[in-house]
């Protein structure tokens, strides 16, 4: 099986932001792409986004709505 690559994306924040979440990684031990990639699958799980679409995607249902 292939390796899937991952898609690299940018996040602007602000400076007082940036160090309040720089800190927190220090502090806690993450690694910054880490964290936001588990960030943005949580909330995207909490908000139940794609959950149907995905499921439709493995049965084959790939053309229903």
């Amino acid at each position: 099986m292939a390796k899937k690559n991952p898609i690299k994306i940018t996040v602007l924040m602000e400076e007082t932001e940036f160090e309040r979440f720089d800190s927190y990684c220090r502090e806690r031990g993450y690694k910054k792409s880490t964290l936001i990639a588990r960030l943005i699958r949580q909330y995207l799980d909490l908000e139940g986004y794609g959950a149907q679409r995905l499921n439709a995607f493995a049965r084959g249902d790939r053309d229903k709505k």
